[in-house]
């Protein structure tokens, strides 16, 4: 098993790991750097409409093995009588 360490990026803000997690290989870095960002994603809902998050995966040399990220965007969008009815309405 080797160590990687996996950096968060939420909105700009950076958490970086510095204990790192074991992995015995590359699918389970990438299976356990999805994880983290679905969590981060549940974590993140209800705070705000925008959110990028990146996960990156560096290895105990320092080399990057793996970068992940998620966006959404919030839209509100006003409803109005017009767009509530259809377009032969007045007919």
């Amino acid at each position: 098993m080797a160590l990687y360490y996996f950096d968060l990026d939420d909105n700009g803000t950076i958490f970086p790991d510095d204990e790192g997690t074991e992995c015995a290989d590359l699918g389970a870095v990438k299976y356990e750097a999805i994880k983290a960002l679905a969590e981060m994603t549940k974590d993140a809902l209800p705070d705000g409409d925008h959110h990028r998050m990146v996960i990156v995966v560096r290895d105990e040399g320092g080399d990057l093995v793996f970068r992940g990220s998620i966006v959404f965007n919030v839209e509100a969008q006003r409803s109005s009588s017009a767009s509530r009815s259809s377009p032969d309405s007045h007919i």
